[in-house]
């Protein structure tokens, strides 16, 4: 199945580069079978050679740093990540993607000046635990027509790819992430992937080389190296934004990532006027949810898996931390700030009512056409609709008792009820 749909996919890139003029050429590798290194060098002089650009980034975008962390997660890939056979194809699409990406769009941005003068005013940034509707609600918020989000194939590919139809992006990232094996069914049943869904902020981020990557392969001495790179992952953001924005203008953007939660002062800084709401789940469900999902991930490039249970306390560790971090600012600093905390129950209960609300305290108009387009989207939506999962805490080592005493000052402090736990 895999090889079948490898070769169509390559047939399909093809297709697209020769369609195209320079500028639009690059992407074939992501679709070819893979048994080489993973070589920084290598990588990064393949993405140069298919797309005829050597732009790294120069001062302005650190291409130094880039370049020194990109050779740190390839070194580190090749040491810990365990890549399988299929995952060292999967790995490669992965990072020949983004290189191509980057140097497409520093080419496409140093040629549209506009993008510089480019001011994003005011968005709607969702967080809070993953697992808690954050997904659901971007989902819903896109609806408005007011609003824009990046989609995935934007966030993967912020230049145009021009080809005899128009824009090439959506149905090339789509056969990327069919490739990858994004867009399985055992993973989007977990968690939706698509080229045209709204995408998180992460994934914006991702030319810059950061966060992202630890979640795919267990590369601890690379997620060391990039401790520091919340700042510089949202200069990057920003900027992908003002060059998406500069050349599509229009729309209060709505953005998105549980991960913002452990990079909240750089956030607030990167978007001063931010509108900013955070979902709130029983930790009890999100725990071993979100395990889940890690466990898949990391399951498409590695055979070998990952310790269910070192998942587990890690990311109980993890969260507990960024929770209570967010306490003490709620009850600090915070304590008046127009932040909307949002309920996973009450959000599910009443979608529709929870939106009105949230537009409500952020003096946005809840207009005709949004809600209609809403209740759209709520009628065809799958998201949550397919059959049943349970993910039990001990198959990842976790108990109630220890949920509850790493996260108990937070679901103290919010009020957040407890669901039924597997």
């Amino acid at each position: 199945m895999d090889r079948m749909h490898g070769e169509t996919a390559v047939e399909s890139a093809a297709a697209v580069e020769a369609a195209g003029g320079q500028g639009s050429r690059g992407y074939g590798a992501a679709l070819e079978d893979y048994a080489g290194p993973i070589s920084a060098l290598a990588l990064m002089a393949d993405a140069e050679r298919a797309t005829g650009l050597s732009g790294w980034g120069g001062r302005r975008w650190d291409e130094e740093r880039f370049r020194h962390d990109f050779t740190t997660l390839c070194d580190a890939i090749e040491a810990t990540g365990d890549v399988s056979a299929r995952g060292r194809g999967r790995t490669r699409s992965r990072l020949h993607t983004m290189l191509v990406s980057r140097l497409r769009y520093l080419d496409a941005r140093e040629a549209l000046p506009a993008a510089d003068a480019q001011s994003i005013v005011a968005p709607l940034i969702g967080t809070g635990l993953p697992r808690a509707g954050t997904t659901f609600l971007h989902g819903l918020l896109a609806q408005d027509p007011a609003n824009r989000v990046a989609r995935a194939f934007e966030a993967a590919m912020p230049a145009p790819l021009p080809g005899p139809d128009g824009d090439e992006r959506a149905s090339l990232y789509r056969d990327i992430l069919e490739y990858q094996g994004m867009t399985g069914p055992g993973l989007t049943q977990i968690h939706p992937f698509g080229a045209e869904l709204p995408e998180e902020c992460i994934f914006v981020q991702e030319g810059d080389c950061g966060g992202l990557y630890g979640v795919y392969w267990n590369v601890p001495a690379y997620q060391q190296v990039i401790a520091d790179k919340a700042d510089s992952a949202f200069r990057w953001q920003v900027g992908v934004m003002q060059y998406l924005q500069a050349n599509r203008p229009g729309g209060r953007w709505a953005l998105k990532a549980p991960g913002h939660m452990f990079a909240w002062e750089a956030m607030r800084m990167a978007f001063p006027d931010a509108l900013i709401y955070v979902n709130h789940r029983d930790p009890g469900k999100v725990a071993p949810s979100i395990a889940s999902l890690f466990m898949a991930l990391r399951g498409l490039f590695s055979d070998s898996g990952s310790d269910p249970a070192a998942v587990g306390q890690g990311l109980l560790e993890g969260w507990s931390y960024a929770a209570d971090r967010y306490v003490d600012w709620r009850v600090g600093e915070g304590k008046d700030a127009n932040v909307v905390d949002i309920h996973f129950v009450d959000l599910i209960a009443n979608p529709i009512d929870t939106v009105a609300t949230l537009y409500d305290r952020f003096g946005i108009e809840f207009t005709g056409a949004a809600r209609d387009a809403m209740l759209r989207h709520l009628d065809t939506d799958q998201h949550g609709k397919h059959a049943s999962r349970v993910y039990t805490l001990a198959e990842f080592g976790m108990s109630e008792a220890a949920v509850d005493s790493a996260f108990g000052r937070y679901m103290d402090h919010f009020g957040i009820r407890r669901e039924k736990r597997a």
